[in-house]
């Protein structure tokens, strides 16, 4: 095949890629939620639109795709894990354009749809249904090679133009924990993932911060309950570029050890202009049964129009809440990182390289060794909060060398390797304490939190509040030790570190 004949092919394939990836993923997507789901989501599906389309409206719906969700599904670890609410998201988005007529939703799970603008040209708005960009437009300096940064800068450049030329981006929950080393989209969709300031088997309040904007029809003037997990943002985040919705009743919430923001300001939904463009997103969408929400999906219904251009609606900045000095809740806790400095850490000149304050985070980039405390500590209870940049291996160290391990393998973190090997077990169907009781790691890219009591010789650990580690016991006696992020040669970020000494004062 002559060159110019294999470019004439490629173009072509860029030119149908709309219409060549619409025809099997919404399918095959659907083993992954099931009839009764499926059937429930459409039930909840709004009947009517609030708008009346000015002409026929296409999205493009940008998920997971099935050979990932699999792979996830069996546990293979060692790899970027898509979101496992994301196929609930792209077929509940599906659902409401075929009931209500609204638009057409073309459901795509290649990222070369992305490759040149006119694989864009035929959609009015971009719905990113809980997928991660990472290895599909973005990938970290670290992991591009120099033939790919071509590749990947022209699909940044196609969604950011297709945006701010005009056209709408709606992102659902975890479309802001996603390409965090690219500033441009976290701008474009107005917020990044800092955290989770509740849980989802915590039951938060949401109030309306704008009861009569059209996008906050759903809730009839009226503020709800949430069992779904509850960001909290960090810069570009402020309320002085976005138009907030909804948001965390603070005042009213349940008392949280991850809720830190002085201001107590927990965004929900906004909307925002974005160039000639609009965008919308929500935050809610972690639970497969929220999108089996009736006034959810309404909500997401009214987003989408909005961002396609039928439903006319105020993108007027507010302005920042007032801070309130007693908010946290790390009342008696000492910091040993607050995100200003590592003056609680012994820190070489090697070391002084490779752990970076940035932004309020701790950015290790894997290359120098595991970094330790000044102070010693004996009987304590530790918070950390650390996140995977990509697939990894580290680990937080306790006493001496007794790690729980941060990873990304199936049985997931807060396992206690150097103690786990010679455990036996001393009587039927006993469990190993040193592994961890069920996986609750947050896919890559999403803050988790270790909450850690170390009392006389055992050892409980919690994460992202579930016990992971019950009553474990140390080889070594109970002896004041150094706490340590340990060195395993892979990325990883930290933020808001706290200890709290038990039984007498530090």
């Amino acid at each position: 095949m002559s060159k110019q004949s294999l470019r004439l092919c490629v173009a072509t394939l860029a030119l149908g890629l709309g219409a060549a990836f619409a025809a099997t993923p919404g399918e095959e997507l659907k083993p992954f939620v099931g009839d009764e789901a499926l059937a429930k989501i459409q039930a909840a599906a709004p009947d009517k639109a609030a708008a009346k389309p000015e002409k026929p409206r296409k999205l493009l719906v940008f998920t997971e795709a099935a050979r990932d969700l699999d792979a996830a599904k069996k546990n293979q670890g060692m790899k970027f894990v898509p979101h496992p609410s994301a196929p609930h998201c792209a077929l509940a988005v599906e659902a409401i354009g075929r009931k209500t007529s609204a638009f057409e939703a073309v459901v795509a799970t290649d990222p070369r749809v992305f490759d040149t603008p006119d694989g864009l040209k035929d959609f009015d708005t971009i719905v990113l249904a809980n997928i991660y960009l990472e290895r599909k437009l973005y990938r970290t300096p670290r992991d591009l090679a120099p033939t790919e940064k071509p590749l990947y800068e022209a699909r940044q450049k196609a969604l950011l133009d297709f945006v701010n030329g005009g056209k709408g981006l709606v992102g659902i929950h975890n479309a802001t924990c996603t390409a965090l080393g690219w500033p441009e989209y976290n701008a474009l969709i107005g917020g990044t993932h800092a955290g989770h300031a509740w849980w989802a088997h915590q039951p938060v309040p949401v109030k309306l911060d704008d009861p009569q904007h059209p996008l906050a029809a759903a809730f009839a003037g009226q503020g709800f309950t949430a069992s779904d997990d509850i960001y909290a943002f960090t810069a570009p985040y402020t309320r002085e570029t976005l138009h907030v919705l909804l948001s965390v009743d603070a005042a009213k919430a349940p008392e949280s050890m991850t809720a830190e923001r002085s201001d107590g300001d927990y965004p929900v939904s906004w909307v925002k202009a974005a160039g000639q463009g609009r965008v919308f997103y929500t935050a809610l969408g972690h639970q497969p049964a929220t999108f089996q929400d009736p006034k959810f999906l309404r909500h997401v219904l009214d987003g989408i129009q909005f961002a396609v251009g039928d439903l006319k609606a105020d993108t007027s900045p507010g302005k920042p809440l007032p801070a309130k000095p007693d908010f946290t809740t790390m009342a008696g806790w000492t910091p040993l990182f607050d995100g200003k400095d590592l003056s609680a850490w012994t820190v070489n000149d090697a070391q002084a390289k490779s752990w970076l304050v940035e932004d309020g985070i701790i950015r290790y980039d894997g290359k120098s060794g595991t970094l330790r405390t000044k102070q010693a500590f004996e009987d304590y209870m530790l918070r950390v909060d650390w996140r995977l940049p990509r697939q990894a291996d580290s680990g937080v160290f306790v006493r001496d060398s007794s790690q729980l391990n941060i990873w990304t393998w199936a049985m997931g973190s807060g396992e206690m390797w150097e103690h786990r090997g010679g455990w036996k077990a001393t009587k039927p169907d006993e469990k190993n304490p040193y592994v961890p009781l069920s996986c609750e790691d947050r896919p890559v890219g999403e803050w988790n939190t270790f909450v850690v009591t170390v009392k006389d010789n055992k050892v409980t650990v919690l994460l992202n509040g579930k016990e992971v580690i019950r009553q474990a016991e140390l080889k070594s006696k109970p002896h004041p030790s150094t706490l340590g992020l340990q060195q395993h040669g892979d990325p990883i970020e930290y933020k808001s570190i706290y200890v709290k000494q038990l039984g007498g004062e530090m």
